[in-house]
């Protein structure tokens, strides 16, 4: 090993890809890419990786996904876990930010790629850091010439909703998995839930709910509320350190014809990531998708990423995100990464 290499561990959720990588020794810089093939493939409003020194083993336990003609993802196929990328015509290797292990990274530097795609500035908006410009589609694709591949569209437009369940479509890469949010109506006020460690934190007070407020809704119950987690499972179910949850009522999710979404239609895996705590992903691009449990089975949360907002990728015409907390925080295993999100929240 060179000096400027060093090992790492890595693991995803379930631990099916747990391994040594090499890395180099400068992890104090995080490349973020915002772009809409990384929102749509990974589910989150971004996604992170640092390149690899050699090439990874047990490469071909995981599950393949062609991104793009010059680029593929491989991803957990129990418990969906994005864990690395290939660039084809340089043979690079890249693993996934979230899944090192051990001692934690420390973030000095963060570089943002393709803020434009979002059109509201997406994740950059809540965690300060420079602002890079490429012309390549990905920032996985750095020798890409300008030219739009495949990885800058999702591979199925979603179909225009009918008048029964307009509102925000969402959408995985690949077109798998399919459906619209509809606007907040009498049926939202139904469910009853705990609170969340997002607006009551677990490690200070109860989750209980005596009152059965319903704290999903904001704005005079014309938005859902949204927000940042930075616990160990999402991250490691992910494979990226800032997983961000839209927390939406079962009956305000519909297929393009209005019908319920069931968990188990089209490219939904599901993952029974702890007793009765559940994780939808699709199994086919590896988008992060739903997690929902036994104890709230009617309020769910959606990745954000998810989200194709005309407003932008933070979907604030639908969703008021939470700016006082990012849930977890102290479960977070890049401490400095995450007190950079935290204050970027506050100064909002």
């Amino acid at each position: 090993m060179h000096t400027d290499e060093v090992i790492r561990h890595i693991s995803c959720l379930c631990g099916e890809a747990t391994q040594e990588v090499v890395l180099g020794t400068n992890t104090s810089v995080l490349n973020l890419c915002h772009c809409i093939a990384c929102r749509a493939i990974t589910g989150q409003l971004y996604s992170s990786y640092y390149l690899l020194q050699t090439t990874p083993t047990n490469i071909d336990r995981l599950r393949k996904y062609e991104q793009s003609a010059g680029t593929s993802r491989y991803f957990c196929m129990t418990c969906g876990a994005h864990v690395f990328a290939r660039v084809r015509h340089t043979g690079q290797h890249f693993v996934a930010a979230g899944l090192i292990t051990g001692e934690p990274p420390r973030t000095k530097t963060i570089r943002h790629w393709r803020a434009g795609d979002t059109q509201d500035g997406g994740l950059t908006s809540f965690l300060p850091g420079k602002l890079e410009e490429t012309v390549s589609a990905c920032w996985l694709e750095p020798n890409s010439n300008g030219q739009r591949h495949l990885s800058t569209q999702r591979k199925t437009e979603i179909p225009p909703a009918n008048d029964k369940s307009h509102g925000l479509r969402a959408g995985c890469h690949c077109g798998g998995v399919e459906f619209y949010i509809t606007l907040p109506d009498s049926t939202s006020m139904e469910p009853s839930s705990p609170w969340p460690d997002l607006l009551v934190p677990y490690h200070r007070s109860s989750s209980e709910n005596a009152q059965d407020v319903k704290w999903w809704l904001r704005d005079e119950n014309s938005r859902y509320l949204a927000g940042t987690c930075a616990c160990r499972s999402c991250r490691l179910a992910s494979g990226f350190p800032i997983q961000t949850w839209a927390f939406i009522p079962k009956s305000n999710i519909v297929n393009a014809n209005g019908s319920p979404l069931e968990f188990n239609e089209t490219t939904m895996q599901r993952y029974e990531s702890s007793p009765e705590i559940y994780r939808e992903f699709c199994n086919r691009c590896g988008a992060t998708l739903f997690w929902h449990c036994k104890e709230r089975p009617l309020v769910i949360d959606i990745s954000v990423g998810l989200l194709q907002a005309k407003s932008g990728a933070r979907a604030e015409d639908l969703l008021a995100w939470h700016i006082e907390r990012v849930s977890f925080m102290e479960m977070a295993l890049d401490q400095q990464l995450m007190q950079r999100l935290e204050s970027g929240l506050r100064e909002r």
